[in-house]
């Protein structure tokens, strides 16, 4: 089982290679790293406002 917020290594993936392509170069672990925790961090507000909106109804 996976933690909250930890997502199937693709959409990681996916990611990382859409900056590979705009920037035209392979990034390093570093960047990658805080790509991913940037991707995290992102599907985190996008659930929470869902949440907010499913309330407010």
């Amino acid at each position: 089982m996976t933690e909250p917020l930890e997502y199937p290594y693709i959409l990681y993936n996916e990611v990382i290679m859409y900056l590979e392509t705009k920037w035209r170069r392979s990034l390093n672990a570093h960047e990658k790293h805080l790509l991913i925790e940037g991707y995290k961090y992102g599907r985190m507000v996008e659930a929470e406002n869902e949440i907010k909106i499913v309330f407010a109804e």
